[in-house]
């Protein structure tokens, strides 16, 4: 038989042999092992780092969520807020308006004709009395046997109720006194010193006046007194008026 070529190698090249084949296992154990820590480093760290990234994610998504509802309520309550003030503004404008003093009507005498109405009530309901309006002025008229005293020029305690009840709707306007009267209605007590109609009725209104200014608190720069001895010329007069023996008074509306 012949001879085996490794049989006659030189034995330092058999030794090199051995050792290479023994590297290459190593080699192939080594890259075993790196892969089996990748793998353990990627099951290990990386999943649960994806995991939080996830759970992180989605509760930033929330929270997110909560600040836009929480700004939309901001703003919804803001909107409600400045609806709020205005109609407080728009409520004051109108409270204000409506405690500022109404101006009166001058057809009818408007707020001043109600509120003579309302404090002439009782000598009304007995037609001793009437409210009308002419030539831009209320008239309140009383009936001489309402005003005053029987057989006197005293005011009477009706007459100075009534007298102060218009004075209280008059509110500080001018007030006109206006005294009729003809020569029938002076009493006999009084007619040896009122002998004419106009001393008996510029008698009456000094009278009337002297009640308003001393009794009723009239301011005496408001008032004025004119004593007529016989009807005076007729005026335009809206609503009703007295005849006859009365007292006038006239209010500047």
């Amino acid at each position: 038989m012949g001879n085996n070529p490794l049989d006659e190698m030189d034995p330092d090249l058999k030794a090199m042999r051995g050792s290479s084949g023994g590297s290459m296992r190593w080699s192939r154990i080594l890259t075993a092992v790196l892969v089996v820590a990748s793998l353990t480093f990627a099951f290990a760290f990386y999943l649960p780092l994806q995991r939080a990234y996830e759970a992180l994610t989605k509760h930033f998504s929330e929270v997110q969520t909560r600040v836009d509802s929480a700004n939309k309520s901001a703003e919804e309550a803001r909107s409600e807020a400045k609806e709020l003030r205005e109609k407080q503004q728009e409520l004051t404008a109108q409270l204000a308006k409506a405690a500022e003093p109404k101006q009166a009507d001058p057809a009818t005498g408007g707020p001043t004709k109600a509120a003579l109405e309302a404090k002439l009530q009782k000598p009304l309901a007995k037609e001793q009395a009437a409210v009308a309006s002419a030539e831009g002025q209320t008239i309140a008229g009383l009936s001489l046997s309402f005003v005053l005293t029987k057989g006197k020029l005293a005011v009477s305690p009706d007459g100075q109720a009534a007298l102060c009840g218009v004075a209280g709707a008059a509110n500080k306007r001018p007030l006109r006194v206006l005294a009729i009267a003809d020569k029938k209605s002076i009493p006999v007590t009084l007619v040896a010193k009122l002998k004419t109609p106009l001393d008996y009725s510029s008698a009456v209104a000094a009278s009337v006046v002297e009640t308003l200014r001393d009794k009723c608190k009239v301011d005496p720069t408001y008032l004025s007194a004119t004593g007529f001895p016989a009807e005076p010329a007729p005026a335009t007069v809206e609503g009703k008026r007295l005849s006859g023996a009365r007292v006038e008074l006239w209010l500047a509306n």
